[in-house]
């Protein structure tokens, strides 16, 4: 359920961006409002990166471990 709500906050995040730049052009406060708003769906990329590689490593750690304990006599 947490994965599902920071998807959709960064979807928000993004579309809300969007629509600001839309609404009130191109100036530098609308440039700040979108860029902090952006930071929503980079920090979800960064965070789902980070924990499937972190998955992906102890899934291999605990394979070793178990490859291991069987060839032991």
């Amino acid at each position: 359920m947490k994965h599902a709500l920071a998807w959709i906050c960064a979807a928000l995040a993004t579309l809300l961006a969007a629509a600001i730049v839309y609404r009130f052009g191109i100036s530098p406060l609308t440039i700040l409002v979108a860029l902090l708003l952006l930071s929503c769906p980079v920090v979800v990329v960064w965070v789902s990166l980070r924990l499937s590689r972190q998955c992906e490593q102890d899934i291999r750690n605990a394979v070793e471990g178990e490859l291991k304990s069987r060839d032991k006599p």
